[in-house]
């Protein structure tokens, strides 16, 4: 993590609209949302984050960081790939975003600089925490006039790997260090992956409808919030939703406490963990960049499209969760979009 005490390069990129979006190369991390909104002075800042870029490393709850080369989580850190035996880099039982070194902690190169969009690159080799083949990933952020913002994953690998590239963005769309729990959210899923106490699919799909986790019907996140044995283990929503995977139409909404602020997402992945900050307060004290006091658990939410958790011994689900491989590059795409009420 000390690498992030390095100058990092950072640029920033608008729209007609005066919507702001910055970004680092350290982890490809968006910085930085602004949005205007009618009546206030100031742009809202609509994610979490440290004050000094330069300090990015003294938060490890991977603020709104590129995650890879494996999103969320992978059993036992390891899995098996056309009959060899894989064992990654985690530092504990299971894997969690890619390993200790994940692509969070990598220094990106910028290969173009638009006034609305960025492009970075990153190239993981044979071995890169314990994956198989040379991996070279793009990711690409395009600012729309529609205050949409636009992020795709290109991944290509020399051998069969397994991999899941999204955003560990946490949103708070009050614009100011407070508990996301009276946001309004709203997720078009009838299922859910259950469960174990370690967060790892049990390879059950749960109907949701009229339970805790239903969100088909927008509600305040802390209206069922722990209200389900599912809920114990992490402390609040941290569970893979099953969504249809389709761009033109938002999978989920989300709206601020005042009503004026709403960020719709969509993205042609097939699951989204919804995820409500309840780690934000674990470990080290984070210390808001607005106020300069310390970020509480449910400061930020999360909404990280991506392929199924532990989908390498998910056999199953297979067709939902591809390998990236010579013939099958990854394509994703994630689309935020922000409008004012």
């Amino acid at each position: 993590m000390s690498q992030y005490s390095l100058n990092p390069i950072i640029h920033t990129i608008s729209n007609p609209a005066g919507m702001k979006v910055t970004v680092m190369d350290w982890g490809a991390t968006l910085l930085s949302i602004k949005i205007p909104v009618p009546g206030e002075k100031e742009p809202r800042e609509v994610l979490l984050g440290v004050k000094d870029p330069e300090k990015w490393s003294t938060q490890s709850c991977y603020f709104n960081a590129t995650i890879g080369r494996y999103a969320n989580r992978i059993a036992h850190s390891s899995f098996d790939v056309n009959g060899k035996h894989y064992v990654l880099s985690s530092n504990d039982k299971h894997c969690l975003h890619g390993g200790i070194d994940g692509f969070d902690k990598r220094r990106f190169t910028f290969i173009d600089v638009g006034e609305n969009s960025l492009t970075l690159q990153l190239h993981s080799p044979d071995g890169d925490m314990g994956f198989p083949g040379n991996y070279d990933l793009t990711v690409t952020y395009t600012l729309n006039d529609d205050n949409s913002l636009s992020v795709h994953y290109l991944g290509k690998c020399d051998a069969q790997c397994p991999s899941c590239i999204t955003n560990h963005a946490y949103f708070n769309l009050n614009g100011y260090n407070s508990s996301i729990l009276n946001h309004t959210v709203e997720i078009k899923s009838d299922k859910i992956l259950v469960l174990d106490e370690d967060s790892i699919p049990t390879g059950e799909v749960r109907d949701i409808k009229g339970s805790a986790f239903d969100f088909n019907t927008a509600k305040k996140v802390g209206l069922d919030f722990m209200n389900d044995a599912q809920m114990i283990p992490s402390r609040g929503y941290d569970h893979p939703y099953l969504i249809d995977g389709d761009l033109s139409t938002p999978f989920a909404k989300v709206t601020s406490d005042d009503g004026k602020l709403t960020l719709s997402v969509s993205s042609d992945y097939p699951a989204t963990q919804f995820y409500t900050g309840n780690y934000v307060h674990a470990g080290d004290p984070i210390i808001a960049r607005d106020d300069g006091k310390e970020y509480p658990n449910q400061a930020g939410l999360c909404l990280e499209p991506e392929y199924y958790p532990d989908a390498p011994h998910l056999p199953q689900f297979a067709a939902k969760n591809p390998l990236v491989g010579p013939d099958a590059p990854l394509s994703r795409t994630i689309c935020y979009k922000f409008t004012t009420n």
